[in-house]
């Protein structure tokens, strides 16, 4: 049966849940003068949007948690919002605005009521950035904590981008519904509980043809802790330690001496790390050194499954602990933000950042040499994860290892990233921050521009060409060499074999039986004439074990796929081979034969 996304009402039309909100008695003065400080434009924003003619229209996550960060004085909005539902039972985007507020402040029961609330009556909302005059975002969001989803409204709040959170769950049983987008993003972050989410998800996008990213469910899925660890073991350039996850009982059987560390993981002693499975920001996370330890351990916690990994002491030699989370966008790395703490549990808002100068300072010179040395230094491992996890936006916890390696906590796409830090005491950041945003409206714009193509090849002067599948680069690229149109490409490839599968991939005796049609004669060697066109062979940097094809107009490269990560020195890292025609590498053949008949590798007359 179709589920329907509507209010669960009693006689009267008012939902059970809306009046349980109500009723459930949230201290709404203590609480809000808690917050403390300045109103500044948050009476004034809450009442704009009260006034508009659009019940769709929501605050959202930014300037709610940026007033509570803030320590304004939140009480005129928390008066407007619950004025509003007490007014109308069935204002859904108060009831949301309600739910945000409420998990600012930490009434995290209250909260997920008051969203269930919103829920029940629309699972539609929508957020105006700016000038509204930005591209329409379509997100894809499920109920749940900060934790629960990518926070976009972080990301684009400084945009004029609107957004349309668009809330669907483990029974969403199509997508017809969702309103009129340039673009969509895919926020559903790994948990759990998001699990069933996903999957669903995966079986609802599949087919979908409009521009989007992180469209990969699947590969958001993999992104629990053993997850990661199981896809980056393999990486020499990182260390992603071994994540087992076992029931309570395994853990009482290791507490009570029944069998040892090295039955659950490879390391073979303590100490080890402990948490409750589907937990973050640490709760419930403890280093266990001794078997007395893990059984006082398992008293304070209920949980019935737990994440064990062992413990790396990666302290520097000041024997300070410290952690960078970074965020990839369409491959290149981000810097968010470095903390410093004596402690190896790292939490910036635990690091003491505020109060240490001398850690701010720190924090400040790796923002700003990110990309001339911690992303140099890692190029390796960056390549890595884009690679291995296969999203076009995530994040990462790191830290550097005495050995040069790179050490990864976690990834997901729903860390938060954000701008909140007060300017006053880092004034470094908003550059660093300004720039990842921008980043990542660029991305959304790049998706939409591929729609209708402004990027032309220089040889040619025709648009560029770019990926309709997983599997279609080298398609593309061979389109943009020949000047010939994804199309017609396609057309001739079947005629050269009638077994070829539309929309790739596309073998190497394929690509030269079309560009023989095509009037050109190709040759692949590890030469490259860069004065001259020609298609590129890398490792993917999106999908492991395999090849993929970009395409170098003689100015510039031009990537069919959406990663930004391909440029020069990618290639000198990870090329393959080069591809170009015959009568364009007649110099560099030439310059060949001269080379090997003065190394005396082929006679002066021998025919090559």
């Amino acid at each position: 049966m179709r589920r329907l996304h509507k209010a669960r009402t009693s006689a009267n039309g008012e939902s059970a849940t809306a009046r349980r909100v109500l009723g459930s008695g949230v201290p709404a003065k203590s609480a809000a003068t808690a917050a403390g400080g300045r109103l500044d434009g948050l009476k004034s924003a809450a009442v704009q949007i009260e006034t508009l003619d659009d019940p769709s229209l929501i605050m959202g996550k930014a300037p709610i948690v940026r007033a509570v960060f803030e320590g304004r004085d939140i009480t005129p909005l928390w008066d407007t919002l619950f004025g509003r539902v007490s007014v109308d039972i069935t204002d859904a985007a108060a009831f949301l605005d309600v739910s945000i507020l409420l998990h600012a402040i930490g009434e995290e029961e209250k909260a997920a009521l008051s969203q269930k609330a919103a829920l029940d009556i629309s699972r539609k909302y929508r957020i105006r950035n700016g000038l509204g005059t930005g591209p329409s975002v379509l997100v894809f969001v499920t109920a749940g904590d900060f934790m629960a989803n990518t926070p976009i409204e972080f990301l684009l709040e400084t945009s004029n981008a609107n957004i349309l959170l668009h809330y669907v769950d483990a029974d969403t049983v199509d997508l017809n519904d969702v309103p009129a987008h340039d673009i969509a993003f895919v926020a559903v972050g790994e948990s759990a509980a998001n699990q069933p989410v996903l999957a669903n998800l995966d079986r609802l996008l599949r087919g979908w043809t409009g521009p989007i990213m992180n469209n990969a469910p699947h590969h958001i899925m993999a992104l629990s802790r053993d997850g990661v660890a199981g896809a980056l073991k393999d990486e020499p350039s990182i260390l992603a330690p071994a994540a087992a996850r076992v029931d309570r009982a395994v853990i009482e059987r290791l507490a009570c001496g029944d069998i040892e560390v090295g039955t659950i993981l490879q390391a073979a002693s303590f100490p080890v790390i402990v948490r409750p499975l589907g937990t973050h920001a640490g709760k419930g996370m403890e280093k266990i050194s001794t078997r007395a330890e893990l059984s006082a351990y398992l008293t304070s916690q209920a949980e019935g499954e737990f994440y064990v990994t062992p413990f790396v002491d990666y302290s520097g030699a000041d024997r300070k602990f410290r952690k960078q989370r970074v965020a990839f966008i369409d491959g290149r790395p981000y810097a968010s933000h470095l903390a410093v703490s004596e402690h190896w549990m790292v939490h910036y808002l635990n690091a003491g950042m505020t109060e240490h100068e001398d850690r701010r300072a720190e924090e400040a010179l790796w923002m700003a040499n990110f990309d001339s040395d911690f992303a140099v230094r890692h190029a390796r491992s960056f390549d890595a994860l884009h690679r291995r996890l296969g999203l076009d936006y995530f994040a990462i916890d790191c830290a550097e290892l005495a050995d040069g390696r790179l050490l990864v906590f976690e990834a997901d796409v729903a860390m938060i990233v954000h701008s909140m830090d007060w300017e006053s005491i880092f004034p470094y950041k908003k550059g660093a921050m300004h720039k990842l945003f921008v980043a990542f409206e660029n991305a959304l714009e790049r998706r939409l521009a591929r729609t209708t193509p402004t990027t032309q090849c220089a040889h040619s002067g025709k648009p560029a060409v770019y990926q309709r599948t997983n599997d279609d680069c080298l398609v593309c690229a061979l389109a943009m060499l020949t000047g010939r149109s994804y199309e017609e490409i396609e057309t001739i490839a079947q005629g050269c074999d009638w077994a070829y599968p539309l929309g790739g991939p596309m073998s190497h005796s394929i690509m030269r039986g079309v560009a023989n049609k095509c009037g050109f004669v190709l040759l692949s060697s590890i030469y490259m004439l860069w004065a001259k066109p020609g298609i590129i062979g890398v490792v993917s940097p999106t999908v492991p074990d395999t090849g993929h094809a970009v395409f170098w107009d003689g100015e510039k490269i031009i990537d069919p796929g959406f990663c930004e990560r391909v440029d020069r020195a990618y290639v000198d890292r990870c090329g393959l081979e080069f591809t170009q025609r015959a009568s364009d590498l007649e110099p560099l053949i030439s310059h060949d034969i001269q080379i090997s008949y003065l190394a005396g590798a082929v006679a002066a007359n021998e025919p090559l």
